[in-house]
């Protein structure tokens, strides 16, 4: 299932919420390479931080976020901010040349 060009919902859902911030995350970082797995462990920690996620308890809505979160195509995600961080890097790369 297709939704707005992702592969579900919940992708789409990450993207629209957190990957506007991600370049900057990671930049700042002076990190140009990113796994799906830093991504999602990125994602996961502001989301605890700022929504109070690591302060559900146990029961229905936790399983229903646990179980939207396991749906999430980090990979794909991975895949279009490694494409932003790459061109922010030879971006980074030309200024200092220039310098």
């Amino acid at each position: 299932m297709d939704f707005n060009g992702w592969k579900n919902k919940e992708t789409w859902l990450v993207n629209v919420w957190y990957m506007d911030h991600m370049p900057d995350y990671f930049v700042d970082m002076d990190q140009f390479h990113v796994e799906p797995n830093e991504l999602e462990d990125a994602v996961t920690y502001i989301a605890e931080e700022s929504e109070a996620l690591s302060q559900l308890p146990a029961g229905l809505l936790a399983d229903f976020i646990s179980t939207c979160w396991s749906e999430v195509d980090w990979h794909s995600l991975a895949d279009c901010l490694n494409a932003i961080l790459t061109n922010r890097g030879l971006q980074l790369k030309t200024c200092k040349v220039n310098l």
